[in-house]
């Protein structure tokens, strides 16, 4: 990173000794206030150089900025913003691992994020093995949180994490609705392309029986709708797509389960813990 560039015969700036100036009695020398300012310009140029990376890099800052304005509070619109990302970033280890070039996380401020498929996946194994690296990476990171709320429960920090450990819990938990765009109906699509029908209508039924009355459950009934039609129909003109072995939609079905299971307990738990009105 101190590098003058590779095959440079220029030394990094750490083996220059630095030796101070001799000076007056009882004069100090001036506080250099620029290096970090100068450093700071010089690290965002360089992350400007790379289009995906300088994409991450804007939209990240603009969902911090619009979160705290939600929140209240920079700290925790900043952890909210990178649990969000390592979700992403599970589905992009996997899609990876699996041969599957994909950008980095582009975030929408309200919306989540997502990551852009550069090939669509072979057939419905991979769309679900993608889909589910998400909420598992994000199950660890609100763990991780948790963990160390439990570390230190009396704290202004534990308290910081046990909000994050919930929200952690709650965002991947809702992921794994099962209806595409969300992430729970590309998984269960290996197993049956009905379980976005039965996700259709559990998101009709939050949104016309419950409080939680979200803008974004009437876009995932929209795209929903579209998403499942396009199935059904994509069934009939490739049918190789769906055609999975039994042992994998078994492994991928109880995959789901259990992260549903878990999440579910997780949020029920820390709720439960958060103070009055939060």
């Amino acid at each position: 990173m101190a590098d003058y560039g590779v095959g440079s015969n220029y030394p990094v700036q750490a083996d220059i000794p630095a030796r101070q100036p001799d000076l007056p009695a009882g004069q100090r020398m001036p506080r250099q206030t620029g290096g970090l300012a100068t450093a700071a310009l010089a690290a965002l140029g360089f992350i400007l150089k790379f289009k995906g990376l300088a994409a991450t890099f804007i939209s990240t800052a603009i969902a911090v900025w619009v979160y705290a304005q939600i929140f209240g509070l920079w700290v925790f619109a900043l952890g909210f913003v990178v649990l969000i990302l390592i979700h992403e970033s599970g589905h992009l280890i996997v899609a990876r691992m699996i041969g599957l070039p994909a950008s980095l996380p582009i975030m929408i401020p309200g919306l989540g994020a997502f990551v852009s498929m550069k090939q669509q996946p072979k057939s419905a194994a991979q769309e679900a093995q993608m889909a589910i690296g998400g909420p598992i990476l994000g199950t660890v990171a609100a763990g991780i949180c948790y963990l160390g709320y439990l570390a230190a429960p009396d704290t202004y920090w534990g308290r910081l994490l046990l909000g994050l450990a919930y929200f952690g819990f709650f965002i991947n938990l809702f992921n794994l609705l099962p209806v595409t765009p969300l992430d729970g109906g590309r998984v269960l699509s290996v197993v049956s392309k009905w379980f976005n029908v039965a996700g259709l209508v559990i998101a009709a039924g939050l949104l016309l029986l419950t409080p939680f009355h979200s803008p974004l459950l009437l876009l995932i009934l929209i795209f929903g709708g579209f998403s499942t039609f396009q199935r059904f129909r994509s069934t009939a003109e490739n049918p190789a797509y769906y055609d999975v072995p039994t042992n994998t939609k078994w492994t991928i079905g109880l995959v789901y389960l259990s992260l549903l299971i878990g999440l579910a307990l997780g949020a029920a738990h820390t709720v439960h813990l958060l103070p009055q009105g939060v």
